[in-house]
């Protein structure tokens, strides 16, 4: 939120410089917090599936044992 307002106050004084750096930072952060839920998203979708059947495995092959 801080860096919002410091973008906009740069803005409204007419640090354009400053004001494009504040830009820079602020999308960074947003694309940088999208990417991490979005990898998060396809860990949950590659990883979950398999660890599920390899437990299946695993309990299939403990009951043959027996």
């Amino acid at each position: 939120m801080e860096n919002i307002n410091n973008f906009i106050n740069s803005v409204a004084a007419g640090d354009n410089v400053t004001a494009k750096e504040e830009l820079e930072e602020l999308l960074s952060s947003k694309a940088f917090d999208a990417l991490q839920g979005r990898k998060q998203e396809i860990a949950s979708t590659l990883f979950g599936g398999q660890e599920e059947e390899q437990e299946e495995h695993s309990e299939e092959e403990i009951e043959s044992e027996e």
